[in-house]
């Protein structure tokens, strides 16, 4: 049973306890409270509050029922152990993808480069596997299923410069995909296998290559869930189209693509039409006119539905188009000047509030985590590090409110390159990024997550 999961345990039994005084309390002392009259109504007839002794009786054998079941409930937590697989129990109340059918993760290798202009990035997926990230997933507690990789490794793209303007567009961004189809076919592919790993109930985590392997993690998970909210956590927007861009590196409009904002005529043709193309538009990818079957209905993601934590350097069009659609955002300021868990509660309330008031538990939520959201103190092996950035308990502990308060059922970590730091340096920053894993999957180590993440000081 993983931490998160022995705490819950205790905690229902502890809130049960205090619940059950405040309850006698107000029969008892409190006559002219709101609780007071509301029991009443319920137990017209009940005597226990006009007999001082049989209520003093009754609080009594109440109490000892309650201590036996905090008893029990330790009992359970000590005795079970932390590595048995496909625990976490499915206690009720506590919205996290770690309750009810998910007790399963889908590892998936997403080697791709193409996003950006630095090789390495492509190899995080085999260097964390050989480092012992499955393991550490199935030490806390869930089944795991390693998929492989969704497609080779894939080296950097560099993106050309700016194409003529045309009719559609002024200014048309040749990115890394232009006249590379690959680039939109590996990201097609990683779409089915998350799409396919959240059927079969399992909680996709998948491991990049630059964080344009979002587009498709996003795009698989919209399909399984159209109303998906997603968190980002990163030291950038990812909002560029490419008519924005000032890299025409596609890890930097990977919310973009998702959100049907770039234009056809910056890709390969048809190379996105899977993805760009409207739902019920005629001859959209499963829409209204489509007779296939076969073929997957690909939503849109609503960048309403967004919200970004641990900005840092957002280019000015991004920050532009932010305002305008009034996405939600949280810098690595106002983590440190409110408190990481205050922002964390934040965001699942305001994501909840553009789910249309959903019930507690009812916002789903995938987690993009790039590791360049952590300063470069922690974390240098990465392409763009930024300084100013998050550093690691706060991070921890945004992942621990954020599965308490929401159900995290697909995450993404993205933008590991240990080839750009020296040999001496690169285990570290390796057990940095298993650290963040763990943390998203659901245990954020010893004292409420905190230590989850062993990184360099």
């Amino acid at each position: 049973m993983s931490y998160f999961s022995n705490m819950s345990a205790v905690q229902i039994t502890f809130a049960m306890l205090r619940r059950s005084r405040k309850n006698c309390h107000a029969r008892h002392f409190s006559k002219q409270s709101a609780f007071y009259h509301d029991t009443n109504k319920m137990r017209p007839h009940a005597s226990a509050a006009s007999n001082p002794c049989r209520s003093s009786l009754v609080v009594f054998i109440f109490a000892v029922f309650t201590r036996a079941l905090l008893v029990v409930a330790l009992d359970a937590s000590s005795s079970t152990s932390i590595g048995a697989p496909g625990v976490g129990g499915h206690h009720a109340g506590v919205p996290s993808h770690s309750r009810g059918k998910y007790q399963r993760v889908a590892v998936l290798g997403a080697p791709n480069a193409s996003g950006q202009r630095r090789a390495g990035v492509e190899r995080a997926p085999a260097i964390l596997r050989a480092a012992g990230i499955v393991d550490d997933i199935r030490s806390l507690g869930w089944d795991v299923d390693d998929l492989g990789d969704a497609h080779a490794p894939k080296l950097p793209v560099p993106s050309p410069p700016h194409g003529p303007p045309t009719s559609v567009s002024p200014r048309v961004r040749k990115t890394n995909a232009w006249g590379d189809a690959d680039a939109a076919a590996l990201h097609s592919a990683v779409a089915d296998r998350v799409h396919d790993a959240l059927a079969s109930g399992a909680v996709p985590l998948t491991i990049g290559g630059d964080h344009s392997v979002s587009i498709g993690s996003v795009a698989g998970a919209l399909r399984h869930d159209p109303r998906l909210s997603v968190v980002w956590i990163d030291a950038h927007a990812d909002v560029n189209s490419p008519e924005m861009s000032e890299t025409g590196n596609m890890h930097g409009m990977s919310l973009a693509m998702v959100a049907g904002l770039a234009a056809p005529a910056s890709w390969p043709d048809g190379a996105y039409d899977w993805l760009l193309k409207d739902d019920d538009s005629p001859g959209a990818v499963g829409g209204a006119e489509d007779t296939n079957t076969a073929v997957r209905r690909q939503p849109k993601l609503n960048l309403k539905r967004v919200v970004y934590i641990g900005l840092r350097d957002v280019d000015k069009a991004e920050r532009k188009l932010i305002e305008q659609l009034g996405i939600k955002a949280f810098t690595a300021e106002d983590v440190r000047n409110m408190g990481a868990r205050d922002v964390a509660r934040l965001a699942i309330e305001y994501l909840r509030f553009v789910s249309d008031g959903d019930a507690e538990g009812g916002v789903t939520t995938h987690v993009s985590l790039d590791v360049d959201s952590l300063d470069p103190k922690f974390m240098k092996a990465t392409g763009t590090p930024v300084a100013g950035g998050l550093v690691p308990d706060d991070v921890a502990s945004l992942l621990d409110e954020i599965r308490i308060r929401s159900r995290v059922t697909s995450v993404d970590l993205v933008e590991l390159n240990v080839d750009l730091v020296d040999e001496g340096e690169r285990a570290g920053y390796v057990d940095t990024a298993r650290g963040l894993a763990r943390a998203l999957l659901g245990e954020a180590g010893c004292e409420s997550g905190v230590d989850a993440i062993t990184a360099k000081a």
